[in-house]
């Protein structure tokens, strides 16, 4: 979709807009529109046309899965597997995508609907976290791997640093192996709210039995909110101190 915002390049334009996210990101798109599509939420999606950042999302997610990965390769040559993914995990979240999108502003050039807005739509981690993904979906499609690993490695340096492990499926899945043979299987219960703003409610069962639940924006939000409801469950099941 082309944006006739982008036609004028005179400086004091809309084209200038976003210098000041494009400093924070250490990136300065070539093609505006395509920062444009990513800063745009679904809750103005045009019916038949991909003018959101879904799809920037999407391959954002991709991009920063890997880069992380390899960050991490680097950083913990001796780490182990699971070790190494729980890492990721830890930094590879909605929560912390949202709070480095905070940190560079971005919420203040998301594109929402009205009622998005009185909602507070820029504020909330659910949304900034995807354009985060969007942002660097888009770095990706316009400039390749090793520019936006830069980028990614700049964003993600301090959360680098501090990174502690907490992955609660995993976690959940581990203790489930010190007691029973059984495994942890989600379920997706519900999604709840209007379409561009879902609230999803997820169950885990061991066997037959319900337990924990969690409800998030997200279903990976809502399986890890269920999981550590599961935690605290089993632990008291089977007795299990909080120091083991």
């Amino acid at each position: 979709m082309k944006f006739n915002l982008f036609k004028s390049a005179k400086k004091g334009t809309a084209i200038d807009e976003y210098t000041s996210l494009e400093e924070k990101l250490g990136y300065k798109f070539k093609d505006k529109a395509k920062l444009e599509k990513a800063l745009t939420h679904r809750s103005l999606h045009h019916k038949g046309h991909n003018d959101d950042y879904e799809r920037s999302e999407f391959l954002g997610d991709a991009v920063l899965d890997l880069v992380i990965a390899d960050l991490l390769l680097k950083k913990y040559k001796k780490a182990t597997e699971g070790e190494l993914s729980k890492l990721r995990a830890a930094l590879v979240n909605y929560k912390t995508l949202a709070k480095i999108a905070t940190e560079i502003h971005a919420g203040d050039f998301v594109k929402l609907s009205r009622a998005e807005k009185a909602n507070n739509g820029q504020e909330k981690p659910s949304i900034l976290s995807d354009v985060m993904e969007a942002i660097l979906g888009a770095i990706y499609y316009e400039s390749g791997f090793d520019v936006v690993f830069k980028v990614i490695a700049k964003l993600f340096k301090n959360e680098l640093e501090n990174v502690t492990p907490s992955d609660p499926k995993t976690e959940l899945q581990e203790l489930l192996h010190t007691v029973t043979s059984d495994i942890a299987e989600y379920k997706l219960v519900s999604v709840q709210g209007p379409e561009h703003s879902p609230s999803f409610v997820s169950e885990v069962c061991v066997g037959e039995e319900v337990w924990g639940r969690g409800q998030g924006s997200t279903k990976k939000e809502s399986q890890q909110i269920a999981a550590r409801e599961a935690i605290a469950y089993l632990k008291e099941k089977y007795q299990i101190n909080n120091e083991n």
